[in-house]
């Protein structure tokens, strides 16, 4: 039964990994939940009430979100504008999930649409907060930690630029979930970004010695010239059975991916757990 007094909980992107998370939390945390998304069969699974649209279309007349709720775009930070244009100015949050790959020094549209939901958000008045997780992992089906194991699995020999020395800092998909849970429950929050990651940054070398590690299986990490990883990267596409490697993901290989988390700890009071335990759970589930 959810809670009268708690505020509506409207989730895009509810039949999504997060998204499939969060619509779990909130509503055994009492609320009353609205899943948006365009499969109508998984939304009719889930628990409350749900709305089957897809954002590329034409969203005039639609109003479907109330005063006083809390909205949760998961989906991708490019619908940002749209989903806004949906919310009266009296809903009590707006929580985006971004990426920290706004960040990176490579030309790329998808970290461009990240900083074009900033802008937009910073324009609207809506009472707005900003998540940007860096990697994130340990969600069923998920193309970061899981694609790495199956390239480790079988080749065994992964090179990257510089033996891999730039850093990386995943995040577990708990908390990430854990974040937006928090950062909705707390009314002082608004119009701020946030930082999420793990609690400390590895070496990308290390980083594939602890999923090799955590799935039973070995690697060794030589180092490359970036020129001759661009072409391998392109073999991908031509041997079946493996994962398609892009030509963008090979030139970010060089550079570090690190953010402060201090926000997240101190302010959202989240504590995000260690690689480790994070990749355990992770091959845990796989097993199972």
């Amino acid at each position: 039964m959810s809670e009268p007094n708690l505020p509506r909980i409207v989730i895009f992107g509810a039949t999504g990994r997060l998204g499939l998370l969060l619509v779990k939390r909130f509503h055994e945390a009492g609320h009353s939940i609205l899943s948006v998304g365009r499969k109508a069969e998984t939304l009719a699974e889930l628990p409350g009430a749900h709305v089957t649209m897809d954002l590329e279309d034409d969203l005039k007349g639609s109003s479907f979100i109330h005063p006083r709720d809390i909205v949760i775009n998961t989906v991708h930070a490019r619908f940002t504008r749209a989903i806004a244009t949906l919310c009266p100015d009296s809903i009590e949050r707006y929580i985006v999930i971004g990426s920290t790959r706004y960040l990176s020094q490579i030309p790329d549209p998808k970290a461009d649409e990240v900083l074009a939901a900033a802008r937009n958000l910073e324009k609207c008045d809506l009472p707005w907060i900003l998540l940007h997780p860096t990697m994130i992992y340990g969600a069923a089906g998920e193309n970061n930690v899981q694609r790495m194991s199956a390239l480790i699995r079988r080749f065994h020999i992964i090179p990257l630029p510089d033996g891999g020395q730039a850093l990386i800092q995943p995040i577990h998909v708990k908390d990430v979930a854990e974040a937006v849970v928090r950062a909705a429950h707390k009314p002082y929050l608004k119009r701020v970004v946030i930082h999420l990651g793990g609690p400390e940054a590895v070496p990308y070398h290390a980083f594939l010695r602890a999923i090799a590690g955590a799935s039973g299986s070995w690697v060794k990490v030589p180092s490359l010239p970036i020129i001759l990883l661009r072409i391998a990267a392109r073999l991908t596409t031509l041997v079946p059975g493996i994962p398609t490697i892009k030509d963008a993901e090979v030139l970010r290989l060089q550079e570090d991916k690190t953010v402060d988390v201090n926000v997240m700890i101190d302010v959202l009071g989240v504590t995000p757990r260690s690689l480790k335990q994070g990749l355990a759970e992770t091959f845990a589930k796989e097993l199972l």
